[in-house]
């Protein structure tokens, strides 16, 4: 008998039980069903119960699951996997499959207590799911080394993705010492300072991370030209000496309030003309979209911070206004990144 459904069921569906989605992804990866099948296509029930370790009736389930969603096609009596997740088998290393694993230890449980941040209005998921007691995300991950080297492998494939797009796409000819401010192990600096051999690259960073940045840095044959220094963005002022600054992917982390701040002290470290770069998650002007603006935005509120999110070209603009900083116009990098550009007046 067919089942009948209703048109507004049939709409909401993929939003009620997307929970299973994910599910059967992160289990089906976290057993190694993808390599599996990458290596072994048309392997049968039984033969994937033995290499799972899993008895027959939990695999049934599994490849049931896997074979509704899309994410394994079956013939005859062998499994296979689908142009989804094919690369899951062969890259390991390659975005999506750095994501499952952040997405399974560092955010599904957390993001389930989203209503309650709202309601609070503080990052209520990582206070109830990440062990700890650091107020921020980036904190507590200095105290789960496990989670903490989950997440840095997650966002190293994804910077290194960016980076290549933002060293390519700005136009940095007329600087010649940029300071980058939160960046991190030296993805961007690293990109950046081989597409502009006379620019000087200072990276300012927590003093925990100096040291793997440098160590990057050196095994780039870089250490002539890109450094990184001890800088606690929120407490210290930013050495001056600099023509340019640039933030990637660390303003949206935080409020208004403390952005505005980060682009004042920029003004002041910066001489007349000096630039201003700030690569940021892309937000539409009028608040629709897109889709993973809202993600990131529900993160940082639910998890990272309990008081970022994506904000928009406009906002960013009305900000460098107020920091003494013409707005330029912004490059945009694909669908979801957007570099904020203008020059200290």
């Amino acid at each position: 008998m067919t089942e009948l459904k209703k048109p507004d069921e049939v709409a909401l569906r993929p939003h009620y039980k997307a929970h299973y989605h994910f599910q059967f992804l992160s289990a089906a990866f976290r057993f190694g069903l993808f390599d599996i099948l990458e290596k072994e296509p048309g392997t049968t029930l039984t033969g994937i119960s033995e290499r799972l370790g899993l008895q027959q009736q939990p695999t049934r389930i599994l490849l049931l699951g896997c074979t509704a969603t899309g994410l394994v096609r079956k013939e005859g009596d062998g499994y296979h996997n689908t142009p989804l997740t094919q690369p899951l088998g062969e890259r390991p290393g390659h975005v999506p499959a750095t994501y499952i694993p952040w997405e399974t230890h560092g955010i599904y449980r957390a993001i389930s207590w989203f209503y309650e941040s709202l309601q609070e209005n503080s990052n209520i998921g990582l206070q109830r799911e990440i062990p700890g007691t650091a107020p921020t995300l980036y904190g507590r991950l200095a105290e789960n080394p496990e989670l903490e080297s989950t997440f840095h492998t997650m966002m190293s494939a994804v910077t290194q993705l960016v980076a290549e797009d933002v060293a390519t796409e700005l136009d940095l000819s007329e600087y010649r010492h940029l300071l980058d401010v939160g960046g991190g192990a030296a993805m961007n600096a690293v990109h950046l300072a081989r597409e502009w051999p006379d620019l000087e690259i200072t990276i300012g960073d927590l003093p925990s991370i100096v040291p793997q940045a440098n160590d990057r840095i050196a095994a780039q044959g870089l250490g002539h030209r890109v450094r990184a220094v001890s800088l606690d963005a929120f407490h210290d002022e930013f050495p001056v000496g600099h023509d340019a600054v640039f933030f990637a992917h660390f303003l949206e982390i935080w409020s208004s309030d403390r952005i505005r701040a980060l682009l004042a002290k920029a003004s002041r470290a910066l001489p007349s003309g000096g630039g201003v770069f700030v690569v940021t998650p892309y937000q539409y002007d009028d608040e629709t979209g897109p889709e993973r603006s809202a993600y990131l935005s529900a993160y940082f509120h639910t998890i990272a911070s309990g008081e970022g999110m994506v904000y928009t070209p406009k906002e960013y603009e009305q900000w460098f206004d107020e920091a003494g900083i013409e707005p330029a116009k912004p490059v945009q990098l694909g669908p979801d990144t957007v570099v904020i550009c203008g020059r200290k007046r």
